[in-house]
């Protein structure tokens, strides 16, 4: 079972209890980024719901702890069982929607009263050959060469 720090730290930031979700089961996937004093400075939970897709769902207080090799381990993971990954955003989240664009999601939708049943989401969604953080991978969209507010474009 996932640690409470994490537990707490989604509930906080993305107001998303897991508490009751078995997150070391098969179906999940959970990373936790803590900083030197031990406190936990980002986090991601991704549920595999079918053979092919998984929800990614990220919270990130500190930029700097996203490095480019912690990003090819994400997605690699993620791509080794999934053909997609979507995300879903609430579109008053200005910040949330411009690190998604930036890491690479692809806007495709538009779901109402989905991220909880009483909040409109914006949906993105992210195919292998988005993902410019896998060796060998061109991503389809045209990129700057550096993404602002620290989240690199490439694997060092």
């Amino acid at each position: 079972q996932a640690d409470q720090d994490f537990l707490d730290f989604m509930l906080d930031e993305l107001n998303l209890d897991l508490s009751h979700q078995l997150l070391d089961s098969p179906t999940w996937f959970t990373v936790t980024v803590r900083n030197d004093d031990g406190a936990v400075i980002a986090a991601l939970a991704c549920e595999f719901w079918s053979n092919f897709d998984c929800k990614f769902t990220a919270a990130i207080a500190d930029e700097h702890a996203i490095t480019p090799k912690l990003l090819h381990v994400i997605f690699g993971t993620l791509f080794s069982k999934a053909v997609r990954i979507t995300a879903e955003v609430d579109p008053d989240n200005a910040e949330g929607v411009d690190r998604l664009e930036r890491l690479g999601f692809v806007y495709e939708g538009f779901k109402r009263k989905g991220l909880d049943g009483f909040r409109d989401a914006l949906m993105y969604g992210m195919l292998v050959e988005d993902c410019r953080f896998l060796p060998g991978v061109r991503a389809s969209q045209d990129l700057e060469p550096e993404a602002p507010d620290g989240i690199p474009t490439e694997v060092a």
